[in-house]
Order: structure tokens, then C-alpha cells, then sequence
């Protein structure tokens, strides 16, 4: 048991628990099972003592849950993978996703010989399309197993996680992260690129006027990119290429794990929220940081506009053009 985050002021802690078949432990439909009992990430909206509450309700724990039903087993050792709280890339990405990966490398802890990833999904729904390559980048040399109830009868490993915290952030991790990413993409020039990073394919969280920000931005070298047109490697390597990205707070921004130690992000906030995510990721790598709040909002989709002005103005007082 470790306490990871002390200097960001977070209450977080993380467990790699090693389990024999005897444990009965399984993954179902991403909600991890300890004989009869739910393990959740413990947090406000994922506590184990909500789930009588939440069935006299009539409604579902959060995430991926579904009913009981018999797993499929293998005999060989299984790392469990699971973000049943937020299945998003960030979730995935950052914790509780690939936890298990880095605390197995964090406290020196050997892989289990022969060891599958183990990761359930939805009766009626598949992982989310970048899981497979998101695990392929950072952990290539181990097979994944996928189902809606997978168990091991040999022994296996997961990571819990606890926090009271909005936003969880392992200091340790995102500098395993970062590790991993220089070490797999192995770039040898200096970041250049200005990007400005596009969610017009999204449905939320829009910036309406992003054109005038592009012409705007146009004489100072920018390019323009939807992450949804890249693969997992292309959107690493773009924030590892990039001296300076520019965008809407989105998902996509947990790829800064991959930049350099120049690099600055300026991050579109629609309004005023818990918006810290990416502001902590960056404080913990050490990149420059700055935020811009919307001029106008829809209080419905989050779309919202920014001032070209008031873009460029941030941008010279944090000395970037």
C-alpha cells in the first residue's frame, strides 16, 4: 500500500493485490469480484457500501457492471485490467487503466510468468476502438484476453485504487508514462510543432469559432489536428513533436504524457468547473501551462467561443509567440 500523491494535496492509493484461483477473483463486464464482493474504485460515486442503495433503487452500479454469470477461465496467470468508473481515454490512459502495469515496475514486482492482460467489456458493446492499441504501445510483449467474465486458475493480479478526490493523479505513473513514451518513440529533434487541437468531430465541448482562432494563429506556424484521424502512436508522437498544442479541455490532452520538457499546453475551458486534470499532469512533468475561459457558453453542449485577442494575448504573456 502506497500513498502516491502527497504533493498534489490528493488523497489516492493504489494496491497490487496477488490472488490464487482459491480467491475466486474475476473481472465482470469491468467490475472486479473478490469472492461475493464488488472491489470498486472507493470514491464518492464508487463506494462498495452503495451497491443494496443502489439496487433498492432499481438502478445499476456505475460503469461497466452486469449481473452475475459464470467466467470464462483460463489456466494461465491474468493481470486484470480494468476503468469501470470512466471508461474514456483518460481513464485508460492515466488510472485506473494501466495501474497494474506500472505498479508491477514500481515497487520491482515479477511479471507473472506467462501472464495474459485480462480486460471484460459490456454484453452488448466492445472495448472502446483505441483500448488494443493503447495496450499494444505500452505493453506489447504481453497477449490480451477479452470477455464479459474472465477468471484465472492460477494466480493473478489486479490493482485497487481509493481516492476522495475529482481528479486522480499518480506523480509516479505519469513519469512511468512519460518513460515509456520517449523510450517507444525514441524522437531525436527538438519539439517544433504548434498545434491546435480540433474536437469538431465531437459532440460536446465545441469551440464554435475555431476557424477565427485558426487564422489567428496561422501567421505564428500553427497546424490543426482531430485526434480522431490518428491512431494511438500518431497522437503521441504529434504531442512529443509539438513545443506548444493549444485546444478544448478533452480527453486528448492525457496524451501529454508523451511531450518534452519545453512544451507548453494552453487548454479552452468552457466554464468554470473542476477542469484541473490536465493543469496537474503538467505540473507533475514539468511543462508550462495556461488556461483560457470561453467568452460564451451553451450551458447544454459546453460549445463555447474564445476571443482570438484574448488567445493571442495569453499566449505572448507566457512568452510563447
Amino acid at each position: 500500500m502506497a500513498c502516491l500523491t502527497p504533493e498534489l494535496k490528493i488523497s489516492g492509493r493504489q494496491w497490487l493485490i496477488q490472488a490464487s484461483a482459491i480467491a475466486k477473483v474475476s473481472l465482470q463486464s469491468g467490475l472486479l469480484r473478490f469472492g461475493q464482493r464488488r472491489l470498486y474504485e472507493s470514491n464518492r460515486t464508487n463506494a462498495v457500501a452503495n451497491v443494496r442503495r443502489w439496487r433498492r433503487a432499481g438502478a445499476l452500479p456505475p460503469g461497466w457492471w452486469h449481473r452475475t454469470r459464470d467466467p470464462q477461465r483460463y489456466q494461465q496467470p491474468l493481470l486484470f485490467l480494468s476503468s469501470h468508473n470512466n471508461p474514456n481515454y483518460f481513464h485508460w490512459l492515466t488510472q485506473p487503466g494501466l495501474s497494474p502495469l506500472f505498479l508491477q515496475e514500481h515497487f520491482g514486482l515479477n511479471p507473472l510468468p506467462g501472464a495474459a492482460l485480462a480486460l471484460s467489456h459490456r454484453p452488448r458493446r466492445l472495448l472502446p476502438s483505441y483500448v488494443a492499441p493503447l495496450l499494444g504501445f505500452f505493453a506489447s510483449e504481453l497477449p490480451v484476453v477479452q470477455g464479459v467474465a474472465l477468471a484465472s486458475e492460477s494466480l493473478c493480479q489486479f490493482a485497487v485504487q481509493e481516492h476522495s478526490s475529482e481528479v486522480v493523479v499518480s506523480p509516479a505513473q505519469l513519469h512511468w508514462l512519460h518513460r515509456r513514451c520517449r523510450d517507444q518513440l525514441q524522437s531525436s529533434r527538438q519539439p517544433w510543432r504548434r498545434v491546435l487541437i480540433s474536437r469538431q468531430r465531437s459532440s460536446r465541448r465545441r469551440c464554435l469559432n475555431e476557424d477565427q482562432l485558426l487564422a489567428a494563429l496561422d501567421p505564428y506556424g500553427f497546424e490543426r489536428h482531430c485526434l480522431e484521424d490518428l491512431s494511438v502512436t500518431e497522437q503521441l508522437r504529434l504531442f512529443s513533436e509539438s513545443a506548444l498544442l493549444v485546444g478544448a479541455h478533452g480527453a486528448g490532452f492525457s496524451n501529454l504524457v508523451a511531450c518534452g520538457p519545453q512544451a507548453s499546453i494552453v487548454e479552452f475551458l468552457p466554464r468554470p468547473a473542476a477542469f484541473c486534470h490536465y493543469y496537474a499532469m503538467a505540473d507533475v512533468l514539468g511543462l508550462s501551462h495556461g488556461h483560457l475561459l470561453a467568452t460564451r457558453c451553451d450551458l447544454e453542449t459546453d460549445d463555447f467561443t474564445v476571443a482570438p485577442a484574448d488567445l493571442l494575448e495569453l499566449l505572448r504573456e507566457m512568452e510563447l509567440l
